[in-house]
């Protein structure tokens, strides 16, 4: 009797040793034990930078500049688009090694064109002379549902 209980009260100490060092590993979200994370020490420590206050910067006499309402406002969904483009070209066989950059260009540069007052075919010629007609067009096509849909009317069918 006496070997069980001694048996029991040693499985107790392993297990609650087993779960304090696992709680120190592992902390649930939100329990606010979150770990630091060490950093390379700097071979010279620099001085912290001093913030100015609303209070410490001098008042301006001059007015605030209002915005241009005709200027144009820039799209924050203009580098998804057009993330969504260059993916959507490279799905085709001929593109899918082409530098994301320059076809994210061209596709700009094609919506140009077509706000310019360019047609279809026109657009499609510009900057594509290294691909086929096929091609061309595909990658016309996709600039313009994914960059500048409002052009969509120029589509052929």
């Amino acid at each position: 009797m006496a070997i069980i209980i001694v048996t029991a009260l040693i499985a107790l100490i392993a297990v609650v040793g087993v779960i304090g060092l696992l709680g120190g590993l592992a902390t649930l979200p939100g329990d606010g034990a979150e770990k630091a994370v060490a950093k390379p020490a700097a071979s010279t420590p620099t001085p912290a930078k001093t913030l100015s206050t609303v209070d410490d910067a001098e008042p301006s006499m001059e007015p605030t500049p209002t915005p241009d309402p005709s200027a144009p406002t820039p799209d924050p969904s203009a580098s998804a688009r057009e993330a969504v483009f260059t993916a959507s070209v490279k799905q085709r066989k001929a593109l899918k090694d082409a530098d994301s950059y320059k076809l994210g260009r061209l596709g700009w540069n094609i919506c140009k064109a077509l706000e310019e007052g360019k047609g279809f075919a026109e657009a499609a010629a510009l900057g594509t002379s290294g691909f086929d007609l096929d091609t061309s067009e595909y990658i016309t096509r996709v600039a313009i549902v994914n960059l500048c849909p409002h052009q969509r009317d120029k589509i052929p069918v």
